[in-house]
């Protein structure tokens, strides 16, 4: 099993997304279905935002992954 890591949404583009994983900035590719707004919480992987979490599992999954 593996594990996606989250990061928080920054900034956002037409077709991209930055978040803030690991206290640095990430630039990601965003599935076009992805609905996530500033703020909010996503999973990624490969550079592909491809979930968005709440805040709480989100957390959960920053702290699970420390």
């Amino acid at each position: 099993m593996c594990q996606a890591p989250v990061g928080k949404v920054i900034g956002l583009d037409s077709d991209s997304i930055t978040v803030e994983y690991n206290g640095k900035d990430r630039v990601l590719k965003k599935s076009k279905f992805l609905d996530a707004k500033i703020g909010e919480y996503v999973l990624f992987s490969l550079d592909i935002a491809i979930d968005k979490v709440d805040k709480e599992e989100a957390e959960m999954i920053l702290k699970g992954m420390k």
